[in-house]
């Protein structure tokens, strides 16, 4: 992998080598990840907020947005996008409708 991104480096510096270490490169490989995890952690939780409110399944939408966000990005990118069209336009408390209270036990 090392290889092909010096490549591609020299490639775009016309012929001069551009030499990249391996620190170098994971380092930026770490701030890249760094940068999709951060995304991917504000997309689930938005969504789990969101899928809440709308009383959907909020933990299979947040879990399933963030594991193909995280493994194939583009492919989260097109779930988010789903949930976005399929969540519903409004929620319980735009109708009206209070939310009711869960009991903190349940009777037997």
């Amino acid at each position: 992998m090392l290889q092909l991104l010096n490549a591609a480096l020299v490639l775009q510096a016309e012929g001069e080598e551009l030499p990249i270490d391996e620190s170098t490169f994971v380092l930026i490989a770490l701030a890249v990840s760094l940068v999709f995890l951060v995304i991917t952690i504000g997309v689930a939780y938005w969504i789990y907020k969101d899928a809440s409110k709308r009383e959907n399944n909020e933990l299979l939408w947040a879990l399933g947005t963030a594991g193909l966000l995280f493994l194939f990005f583009p492919l989260g990118v097109v779930a988010a996008i789903a949930y976005f069209v399929v969540r519903g336009e409004k929620t319980p408390e735009d109708e009206g409708e209070p939310r009711q209270a869960e009991p903190a036990g349940q009777e037997w």
